[in-house]
């Protein structure tokens, strides 16, 4: 009997152990059937009209104010830019894109502060694709500005010319005849990591950058710089603007507000003077155009 009950014991093991192996073996196939035959991923961007197909539709209307809203720039100056990177060899077409589509990706990125995911949708693009492409052309435009932006010194500009805005203006001339450009500084929004926030938090309570820009009478930016905090002061951000490349000449002065303080060279408003009145309707112009992106200036 005791032998009978230890076969009977064995038998039992030996049937669990079975039943488990045989278990194991149906899961090792079901994984090996489902590597070897992956479910086929869906195309998210499978729009009719590509990005390509899309920039080209801009540029072949008709309708000027389209192409203003899109590209921020009229038509003309588009092609003139496009056509200057491709000569300097700055960017070039490629299999899917032109020169034309990766500048338009760009200027709706910076013109609309638009996502990656948004400009994905748009032009039909992967999230590395936007990416590649908008550094790419801001790579480019680097390589450009030292030929576009040029600040005035004895050696590049006659400091005697007065700008036409002055010349023969009695409201300006002769108290401004000296004043070369307006400056101003702007807080631009970015997005910073956690440990960052409070050095680039504003006063308004967002983070951002304080931009310094000089820009000429007619509103052409003529110096840049950008990177300060945007709890950074305006004389701070100036003075650091001296060590790098801008200068004023001796005998010539800027405008700008009282954050610049007033000196020989920054000619600031009077305290307690209430400027910009109609001259502010400009502010609420729909269509703003590229130089504007920075900061408005009012004069």
């Amino acid at each position: 009997m005791e032998n009978q009950q230890l076969d009977t014991d064995e038998i039992a093991m030996i049937a669990a152990l079975s039943v488990q192996s045989l278990s194991a073996i149906a899961l090792l196939h079901n994984e090996l059937l489902r590597q070897a035959a992956p479910r086929p991923v869906q195309a998210k961007h499978v729009s009719i009209l590509s990005g390509e197909a899309y920039t080209q539709e801009i540029l072949s209307s008709v309708h000027k104010q389209r192409v203003l809203e899109s590209l921020h720039m009229p038509l003309e100056t588009f092609n003139s830019l496009c056509q200057r990177l491709r000569e300097a060899f700055l960017l070039k077409d490629n299999q899917y894109t032109s020169v034309e589509h990766q500048v338009h990706i760009f200027l709706f990125i910076a013109t609309t502060a638009s996502s990656n995911q948004t400009a994905q949708e748009r032009f039909q693009h992967s999230p590395e694709s936007i990416s590649r492409i908008f550094k790419d052309v801001i790579a480019a435009l680097n390589h450009l500005s030292s030929d576009y932006i040029c600040h005035p010194s004895a050696n590049n500009a006659d400091l005697s010319i007065v700008p036409p805005e002055i010349l023969g203006n009695p409201k300006l001339e002769p108290f401004f005849t000296h004043c070369l450009r307006a400056i101003d500084g702007s807080l631009i929004p970015v997005k910073v990591p956690p440990s960052q926030a409070a050095v680039n938090r504003t006063r308004k309570g967002f983070t951002a950058q304080n931009v310094m820009v000089a820009c000429e009478f007619d509103c052409t930016i003529s110096y840049v710089l950008a990177g300060w905090e945007g709890s950074a002061h305006d004389s701070r951000v100036l003075a650091d603007a001296y060590t790098k490349g801008f200068i004023i000449p001796k005998g010539k002065f800027y405008l700008s507000d009282a954050g610049y303080g007033i000196s020989p060279e920054c000619l600031t408003p009077y305290r307690g003077i209430r400027y910009h009145l109609k001259e502010q309707v400009i502010g609420d112009q729909v269509f703003v155009p590229l130089y504007f992106l920075f900061f408005i200036l009012y004069i």
